[in-house]
């Protein structure tokens, strides 16, 4: 199988377009990454330059430790996936999966036994004569997966190969493609704008915005201790609120202040910041929504008016504004709320983000 090693890859387009800049990773042997962001990120530019689409503009990038920069795609031993199937469609699936091994002259009984054990696997045996136009979206997709599997390639590269396919399916297929990569042990490269197939898929996620790398971690890491701001509200459904506020010492203690309000924090925190030496300044306070409990009136409370209660299933989301802020709170369905109710708030402290307001970064 392969490990994969980029070093300050950067991606320059006539001169002054920068769509990667400064990319450095590790990936692991039989490890499924995952490269997340908005559109125009720079997250298919990367997975192209692995796959040797894309000349890099300076870095280096090594599979297996070989220096594969100046190599042609078919000497890199990667299978691709691309959104659009890139099925032919005067061919059946069964020629489609083995066309690849055609060309490399393979042996007839040798490509009809992959062809037959990628079938299995992915459970397309039955369509083996049919031709792409007869196919659903998902199974056209299984074919473009299939296709890539009877190669056995060092590397799976992966983009966006389920944005096609509607919500039901792409549930389904991202459940496939995690056993699929548990049965082949290969190492996974996947773009997605998906932060749900991200968090769900990846062993690692990579967050980029403006060809930069905000963030690389386990999918639980970035949700519980988001690098800046930025990963902070692109991670996360419905995204954590956001407010201004102060960091202050009172009593040689840091504090929070809320629109003149003093919050406590908990003592871990402070620690941080003394071990830091932050200094008090005005800083963006983040809370997710699963973390407002609805509470008695006390001092420690917020009072708020619902606007707008949308109930899904087990819970509910109460959309309100907290000094003029849009503030999203995640409670139990079984409340008995209505719009214009006045409810009281109180914020979890232990789950509390700090972000300096000039960079974004994450203070703790």
């Amino acid at each position: 199988m392969a490990s994969i090693t980029f070093k300050e890859i950067c991606k320059v387009y006539d001169k002054d377009v920068v769509a990667v800049k400064d990319f450095n990773l590790e990936i692991q042997d039989k490890e499924f990454m995952v490269l997340v962001g908005p559109s125009g990120c720079g997250k298919t530019t990367t997975l192209r330059m692995v796959a040797g689409l894309e000349e890099i503009t300076s870095g280096e990038l090594y599979i297996d430790d070989i220096l594969v920069n100046d190599l042609l795609p078919k000497e890199r031993d990667i299978a691709m996936v691309f959104q659009n199937y890139a099925l032919y469609p005067h061919m059946t699936v069964y020629d489609n999966m083995a066309f690849g091994l055609k060309i490399r002259k393979m042996e007839k009984s040798e490509i009809n036994e992959k062809v037959l054990n990628a079938a299995k696997i992915l459970d397309i045996e039955e369509l083996l004569q049919r031709k792409p136009r007869a196919l659903s979206g998902g199974q056209r997709q299984r074919v473009a997966i299939g296709r890539a599997i009877v190669r056995s390639p060092k590397v799976f590269l992966m983009d966006e190969p389920l944005s096609n396919l509607d919500a039901k399916l792409r549930n389904e297929m991202r459940t496939e493609i995690i056993k699929l990569h548990k049965r082949l042990q290969t190492t996974f490269i996947y773009v997605t704008h998906d932060q749900t197939e991200a968090m769900t898929l990846g062993d690692r996620v990579v967050i980029m915005k403006d060809g930069l790398v905000q963030q690389i971690a386990s999918p639980q890491e970035i949700y519980d201790k988001p690098a800046n701001e930025f990963v902070a509200t692109f991670i996360g459904t419905p995204q954590m609120n956001l407010f201004d506020a102060e960091l202050i010492m009172e009593d040689d203690e840091y504090k929070i202040s809320l629109n003149g309000k003093r919050m406590d924090m908990p003592n871990k925190y402070k620690e941080t910041l003394r071990y830091k030496s932050i200094k008090p300044q005005n800083i963006r306070l983040g809370i997710r929504p699963e973390n407002i409990i609805i509470t008695e009136k006390t001092p420690e409370s917020f009072e708020i008016n619902i606007d707008v209660s949308e109930l899904m299933g087990h819970e509910m989301l109460i959309h309100s504004k907290l000094y003029n802020n849009p503030i999203i709170i995640k409670a139990s369905s079984r409340l008995n709320i209505e719009v214009d109710d006045k409810i009281n708030i109180s914020f979890v402290t232990d789950e509390l983000h700090l972000f300096e307001k000039e960079t974004g970064k994450n203070l703790l």
